[in-house]
């Protein structure tokens, strides 16, 4: 009796069998598996190390499958099997390492190696301007601050090698499924460390080209830089003379008497005179009225330079008497006002007195100047004035309310005392101390809910100079316009009314 197969697959086995087996005499391909297909099946799979009985088993139809494919009948039958689309593929143990071997082979010239090459790459140029800016720190500031960029952290470096190097070793080990799981994240943060870096180094040198260049000089806004970027190395190949008219033939006012004094002190031996000293002394000279002029009459890069700074006395303003009750956002306001419009001259000096002292710390660094900066203005800023006026209207604003303010308020209660009390009139003298009591506190407590809204906008409306009278004045005029006069007023005759504190 024929066993039950499509004629179409039957006859497709009885060819193969034809083919590889060899069956005598050669089967007649007629799609029906008959007592000569049997035998010959059997035949094929003694050749295959199976059991021989002649029926298409699972095992039996693996070797089928394996021999329309490699034209052979093999004893070794597939042991992995890998979806593709809709169709299962089967591997030997042989094939399966030659494939593995092949595909850790294209792995390591071709994604492992991007991504060696990218984080590889990206840690050159750190290490590269990180050197750089530490050598040349004033120079990278100014550039830093005028095209809005920082180096970034050296941890995105260490995160993108660390990861690169699991990809690595679980290439190495012959562990693909953890490499698969790895590699995503993995590449995201090499791309984006390269990216990152990229941008930096751009960034670095189109700004840079536009502050120094060798020892030319050119121009940004209405201030000259000294080139500096090879100084202590090609300026004394140069020689001191090149070096002192260099800087006097290209200096900017301010600058220029640095260098003149500078081209004094080698013309007379002075003791511990350097080109690439005289060079720094001069750069930080012009970089000071560059500075002065960013936050006085703004600039390309005027913005970033004010928000350097702002970054950090903002958060030292923030621990003053007073600030410390605002929100970071009102602090911000309040920090970017007072560098830009109301503490020019305070800032002018601020930036002369870190100046100064840079020229004398040989490890000053950006971090360092800025934070000078934010110490220096904030000595000079006199906080005090501005963070008690604010204390004082959040702690107790009744006892810093002018008679007409409060009589504002006491016009709201007693009228609205009058209107529940049935058309009586309710003057101030019928109202007991506690109610009297209650008053100021609701005045208190509104006023203390209010008043980082208020300082916030006076910040935002506030142009040019304000003393620290203006700002008690502009405070309370705010704390209690009529609205919330009116506001606190209702409030209050509500809580009189509620706990019976008016004559029956």
């Amino acid at each position: 009796m024929a066993s039950k197969m499509p004629a179409a697959k039957a006859k497709k086995l009885q060819e193969m069998l034809n083919k590889l087996v060899k069956p005598s005499p050669p089967l007649e391909v007629d799609g029906l598996i008959g007592p000569k297909t049997k035998e010959a099946i059997k035949l094929m799979q003694g050749k295959a190390g199976l059991k021989k009985t002649g029926e298409v088993d699972s095992e039996t139809a693996a070797v089928i499958a394996r021999g329309l494919k490699t034209k052979t009948i093999e004893k070794e039958q597939p042991e992995y099997f890998f979806q593709v689309g809709s169709k299962w593929v089967g591997m030997t143990k042989k094939e399966y390492a030659a494939y593995k071997k092949e595909m850790i082979a294209k792995i390591r010239s071709g994604p492992l190696l991007q991504m060696c090459q990218n984080v590889g790459a990206a840690e050159v140029e750190w290490n590269h301007f990180d050197k750089q800016n530490k050598d040349q720190w004033f120079v990278s500031f100014c550039i830093e601050t005028t095209r809005g960029v920082d180096l970034p952290p050296k941890s995105m470096i260490s995160k993108a090698m660390a990861a690169y190097k699991q990809c690595e070793s679980a290439v190495n080990s012959g562990d693909l499924a953890k490499f698969h799981k790895l590699y995503p994240s993995a590449e995201l943060l090499a791309n984006n460390a390269a990216a990152q870096m990229k941008y930096y180094r751009e960034q670095m040198i189109d700004g840079g080209g536009n502050w120094v260049t060798g020892l030319e000089f050119t121009k940004t806004g209405a201030f000259t830089f000294v080139g500096v970027f090879a100084a202590p190395v090609t300026g004394a190949a140069l020689g001191t003379g090149v070096i002192a008219s260099a800087m006097i033939g290209g200096a900017a006012v301010s600058a220029t008497q640095t260098a003149a004094g500078e081209l004094g002190n080698w013309s007379a031996g002075t003791a511990g005179w350097t080109p690439g000293g005289a060079l720094k002394n001069t750069v930080v000279d012009a970089g000071v009225g560059a500075i002065i002029g960013f936050f006085a009459k703004g600039g390309s890069g005027g913005k970033n330079i004010v928000e350097a700074a702002a970054a950090r006395i903002m958060p030292k303003l923030a621990k003053e008497t007073g600030f410390k009750l605002l929100s970071t956002g009102t602090v911000k306001k309040a920090t970017m006002y007072l560098i830009t419009e109301g503490a020019k001259k305070t800032l002018e000096d601020a930036v002369k007195d870190v100046a100064a002292a840079v020229k004398g710390d040989k490890t000053m660094t950006v971090d360092k100047f800025l934070d000078n900066l934010a110490v220096n203005f904030m000595k000079g800023a006199a906080m005090g004035p501005f963070g008690k006026i604010i204390g004082d209207f959040a702690k107790k604003a009744s006892a810093k309310l002018d008679a007409k303010d409060k009589q504002k308020i006491w016009d709201v209660v007693l009228k609205e005392l009058s209107k529940q009390a049935k058309g009586d009139t309710i003057h101030i003298g019928a109202i007991n101390d506690r109610a009297k009591d209650l008053v100021e506190k609701i005045i208190n407590d509104q006023v203390a809910k209010n008043i980082d809204q208020v300082i916030a906008e006076i910040y935002d409306r506030v142009k040019g100079p304000m003393s620290p009278a203006a700002f008690e004045k502009e405070l309370r005029d705010k704390l209690i316009s009529p609205a919330r006069a009116k506001m606190i007023g209702l409030m209050a005759a509500q809580e009189i009314k509620k706990k019976k504190l008016t004559p029956a």
